[in-house]
């Protein structure tokens, strides 16, 4: 899908001190803030999206992937809003397939060149149409994916030529909160994201079941 219209960077916000959801929000057009509020599914891109792209290679030949925290909260309040979250890379490296469960994702879809395939066959199992899905990329193997979403966002970082597919481009990069401030408009979008921050300043966490992610055993946060 190609929007209709420039992508909105939300690096029109001021960065710094009192920054936040509320006035990212208040800065998109009335249509960008529809499509928000139509998802049911955010699908991420991994390295360059729930990472910074760098691969971490040991001298035996084993690979970490760096996520962070924030991030990995992001996709554990979507998770609890009910809405569905996966990953499609084009790498296979097992590591997303083994933690899945700690960063809450519902499918991981590892060496996967063909990205717009493999979503609307992912869509087509859930039975959920394109306009409700958001998809985050950052370079050109994402383009396929971005064109069948409804909702196509880059991070900041991302390859310059796909912000012309890009309906919403996010104001932190790659690895580095993004994932998190696409999960706060999406939940914001939906009613919830104040009610899910405002139980968790209020009131203390008595069970670790219902606690966001600190770690992810193999893979470093």
């Amino acid at each position: 899908m190609r929007p209709d219209h420039p992508s909105h960077r939300s690096d029109e916000v001021p960065v710094g001190h009192g920054s936040s959801t509320h006035e990212i929000w208040d800065v998109l057009p009335p249509d960008v803030r529809a499509a928000f509020a139509r998802v049911q599914a955010v699908v991420l891109d991994a390295d360059g999206v729930l990472t910074d792209g760098r691969i971490v290679v040991s001298s035996d030949g084993t690979e970490a992937m760096t996520f962070h925290v924030r991030d990995g909260s992001g996709t554990w309040m979507l998770h609890k809003a009910g809405l569905k979250v996966a990953v499609i890379t084009g790498r296979k490296t097992g590591i997303l397939e083994r933690e899945h469960g700690a960063l809450r994702l519902d499918r991981v879809i590892e060496g996967s060149r063909a990205k717009g395939r493999a979503l609307r066959d992912l869509l087509a199992e859930w039975g959920l149409t394109a306009e409700q899905c958001v998809f985050v990329g950052d370079d050109i193997l994402d383009a396929p994916a971005l064109r069948v979403a409804g909702v196509p966002i880059c991070v900041a970082d991302a390859m310059p030529e796909l912000h012309d597919l890009a309906m919403y481009v996010t104001r932190r990069r790659g690895g580095n909160g993004a994932v998190r401030e696409v999960a706060d408009l999406v939940l914001h979008a939906r009613g919830l994201r104040d009610d899910i921050v405002a139980r968790y300043l209020a009131d203390p966490i008595e069970d670790p079941a219902e606690e966001p992610p600190t770690g992810t055993g193999g893979v470093t946060t």
